[in-house]
């Protein structure tokens, strides 16, 4: 039983990964979507699904005549239909169809990631590699646009990701699938461009290439000679950029305005560079002819346009949930409170029990504390006393016993203290004031931060200094007190 269960698996995920909106695109529908659009046109009686895949198909045709937002609207369209006929796999994978549309467009950050993290969720659900791969390039993608060239400083934003995109080319290498490599592989190419590593950017170049001669892709082709191109023009090697923009020319299909109108830019910047003002003139004409024609606002218009309807679409699709939820909530309502009171009266209650053991718990910690720093202010206390009961004297470096009753002061001048007695001969030796203070008795205090007196020979004592009951004056600190 356990084999079999294995063996339908094995089979499911293979039955996934066979079914490709991809494989819907013929050559010829790459090679002529015009044509294309105009046969599906007078198709009438379909079934279903071919209906849903014609959908597809339409996107992907007005997608490659750069009509973004009708290819967008086609394929939402195409999503429906799947989705309706339990298609799932063919529902999402348009989902990510439709993302790339959006950001194809100029500042497509604003127009959100809905149907990216539609297709990622799914991505994660079935755990497909090629499913991953194109999940995890798509947020490479986004964090490599997180990167501000006009400021930038660093490139941390582009090592994550590329970091990303490694990620996803793991998972590319564990299918067949050519394409997905050849995009990961181009994709790398412009980080590492980006990031002045013109090398590293035609190698992931050249990777690229050994995949794009099995799929025979006139459009990745251009993508392979057009990056070559924009590598040495990064580069500042601006005669080799012009062979290979001139390459990418002959490369482009013929409907990708788009892509012609970007290597008219370039090849104007190159020949600008290299003082070429006949072919930089010649360029910048055609560059200005290609973007009136295109009119990229107009398009963004629209496109923003249909990403409103679709997600005021979804909207109402939640709102209707949510209004059977309302209902029910209607119809219980009674019920429902009565336990949301009592959750909150035990919620309340507990709060309030957790407070009162919070504040013993404090008041216990802090009279502990309280007692520990008294009991060991009284053992060195009694250290002290103990010392001055039992030796009545204390032994200074030079062997000197000094009794400590005769003792008056002690002042520290530099790195020496001078122990000055009532009667007899000072004593001046090296010595740190806070160090001979650990071995006094507690009738002994610093007063100054140059002086410890005894306090039995203070006659008295002002703000300002004590007087010892020899007539002389020691220095106190303000915060002094006996």
């Amino acid at each position: 039983m356990i084999r079999i269960k294995v063996i339908l698996l094995l089979f499911f995920c293979t039955f996934i990964n066979a079914q490709q909106v991809d494989d819907f695109i013929t050559k010829a529908i790459k090679s002529h979507p015009s044509k294309v659009i105009d046969s599906l046109a007078r198709v009438t009686s379909v079934t279903s699904f071919e209906a849903a895949k014609n959908y597809y198909i339409l996107g992907k045709c007005h997608a490659y005549l750069n009509q973004e937002e009708i290819a967008f609207n086609y394929f939402i369209e195409a999503k429906k239909s799947f989705e309706i006929l339990g298609e799932i796999h063919y529902e999402k994978q348009i989902a990510l169809e439709a993302h790339k549309t959006i950001a194809s467009q100029e500042h497509f950050e604003h127009y959100g990631n809905t149907l990216f993290k539609e297709y990622q969720k799914y991505a994660d659900s079935v755990n497909i590699s090629l499913y991953k791969a194109y999940a995890i390039k798509e947020l490479a993608v986004n964090a490599y646009y997180e990167f501000d060239i006009e400021n930038a400083t660093n490139f941390k934003v582009l090592d994550s990701a590329c970091t990303i995109l490694k990620t996803a080319i793991s998972y590319a290498n564990k299918t067949n699938n050519d394409l997905v490599k050849v995009k990961l592989y181009s994709n790398m190419s412009v980080f590492k461009n980006t990031m002045q590593q013109y090398d590293s950017a035609r190698y992931y170049l050249d990777k690229s290439k050994v995949h794009i001669d099995k799929i025979d892709d006139a459009y990745e082709l251009y993508g392979y000679y057009h990056n070559y191109a924009n590598s040495y023009l990064s580069e500042g090697n601006y005669e080799k950029a012009v062979t290979y923009f001139l390459e990418a020319k002959t490369k482009v299909p013929y409907y990708k305005d788009k892509a012609v109108r970007r290597i008219y830019q370039q090849l104007a910047a190159s020949y600008d560079s290299l003082n070429n003002n006949v072919e930089r003139r010649k360029y910048e004409k055609l560059f200005r002819e290609f973007d009136d024609k295109i009119k990229d606002r107009e398009q963004n218009v629209r496109m923003h346009e249909s990403l409103v309807k679709y997600d005021v679409e979804e909207k109402d699709e939640e709102i209707s949930s949510l209004r059977i939820v309302v209902v029910n909530l209607k119809e219980y309502w009674i019920w429902y409170s009565v336990v949301l009171f009592l959750v909150f009266l035990l919620a309340l209650y507990s709060f309030i029990r957790w407070k009162k053991v919070d504040r013993k718990r404090k008041k216990i910690k802090q009279e502990k504390e309280g007692i520990e720093a008294e009991h060991e202010k009284t053992i060195k206390q009694l250290e002290k006393v103990k010392q001055l009961v039992v030796e009545e004297h204390i032994i200074l470096k030079n062997k000197v016993k000094m009794p400590l009753a005769e003792l008056m002061y002690i002042k520290s001048e530099d790195h020496y203290l001078n122990f000055v007695p009532h009667e007899g001969k000072n004593q001046f030796l090296r010595g740190k004031i806070s160090e001979i203070l650990e071995e006094l008795p507690p009738n002994f205090v610093k007063c100054h931060r140059s002086y410890i007196v005894n306090k039995n020979y203070i006659k008295s004592n002002t703000y300002k200094s004590i007087t010892l009951q020899t007539g002389e004056e020691i220095p106190v600190s303000r915060s002094f007190k006996l």
